[in-house]
């Protein structure tokens, strides 16, 4: 027994000895690193800042003040004392005026004397065709002689003036919106400008053609009174109510449509184009009627367009010629900037600014 015991522990020892360190698991050593001085770390802090920008804090602590707080801050924040060149807003913008008119370059917010690029509730809606191209931007043949501008003025008018009417030649790409027609003379080549056509139409050869619904502000009968260089007519629910055209062309275009009686002088502020009366029109305070207005140039050169408006029995002051001092036709009643511009631009012709009906649906 005792020496079986000893065999035991013998063999115990032996197997502790030689097998036990080949079977043992070997623990891992983690290994951390350090730099050894604070300098150092310094050193590679402003390293990382200068290699990789970073944004700056202030930003989301903003972003947070913001949602966070509700509470309304006693900090003023101070005007600065300057004055901007930015046209006013009132001017230029929602009419038909501005700094356009005196050079080539349109006013602020897309406006001119043709009509804004600006959408206005009741203007009348535009667009500028060119005879000398076809819908593809292509020459054609474009004879300049009244009598042939006059036959294909006569032909767009018998379908209303309409887009389609139009299909087959060049459209501007700008729709403009008309509250107002008052263009003394000013360089033809403006039309297709002001359209976005400056460098794709030339100044003779094209014809504007507005359209919209009007509404009179009181019961009455009504008519209006216009002269252009070198073409202008109107349509009222589809019908011929006005011819106003150059005295070349004037002819060709009316034949024998008969114009309303014109009292007094018929000098126009366009030089040796006549004012030219339309026929009357009763009508209901807010009833609605459609209106199309076409506008042209023939041989290039100047052009300009005037359309006032008259109601029957009213009371109007007369120049030293004997013509009725009339207004302007117009959808949108005119601010006092408006008035002053269209004195200076017409000089000594005289428009009533007081008895002024506006014609825009309410």
């Amino acid at each position: 027994m005792a020496v079986s015991l000893l065999f035991v522990v013998l063999l115990a020892l032996v197997l502790g000895i030689f097998l036990l360190p080949s079977v043992r698991t070997e623990i891992p050593v983690i290994v951390t690193y350090s730099t050894n001085t604070e300098e150092e770390v310094k050193d590679v802090v402003n390293k990382v800042k200068i290699n990789k920008p970073q944004k700056p804090a202030a930003a989301s602590y903003s972003m947070s003040s913001v949602i966070r707080s509700s509470a309304i801050s006693n900090v003023a924040i101070p005007v600065p004392d300057t004055i901007s060149d930015v046209p006013a807003v009132e001017f230029g913008s929602s009419d038909d005026f501005g700094t356009a008119w005196e050079g080539s370059e349109l006013a602020a917010g897309g406006a001119s004397m043709f009509g804004s690029t600006t959408t206005i509730a009741g203007a009348l809606k535009g667009h500028l065709y060119d005879l000398k191209q076809d819908s593809r931007g292509k020459e054609i043949s474009y004879d300049n002689s009244p009598k042939s501008f006059a036959n294909i003025a006569l032909d767009m008018e018998k379908r209303d003036f309409s887009e389609n009417a139009f299909r087959d030649y060049f459209r501007a790409p700008n729709e403009l919106n008309l509250t107002n027609l008052a263009i003394p003379y000013t360089p033809a080549e403006l039309g297709p400008e002001h359209f976005g056509a400056k460098d794709s139409v030339k100044p003779s050869g094209w014809i504007a053609a507005y359209h919209g619904l009007i509404a009179a502000p009181d019961a009455g009968r009504y008519r209006f009174r216009a002269a252009s260089d070198d073409f202008l007519v109107v349509l009222v629910d589809g019908r011929r109510n006005l011819v106003a055209c150059w005295p070349g062309l004037h002819e060709a275009v009316a034949g024998d449509f008969k114009l309303g009686e014109q009292e007094g002088s018929t000098k126009s502020p366009l030089g040796n184009a006549q004012l030219h009366a339309g026929q009357w029109i009763d009508l209901v305070a807010g009833q609605v009627i459609e209106i199309s207005l076409a506008v042209g140039e023939r041989p290039g050169g100047n052009v300009g367009f005037v359309l006032e408006v008259e109601k029957e029995g009213e009371t109007y002051r007369t120049d030293a010629n004997g013509r009725k001092i009339l207004p302007l036709f117009t959808t949108h009643p005119f601010t006092q900037a408006e008035q002053n511009e269209i004195k200076k631009r017409f000089g000594d012709y005289k428009f009533e600014w007081e008895k002024v009906p506006v014609f825009g649906i309410r």
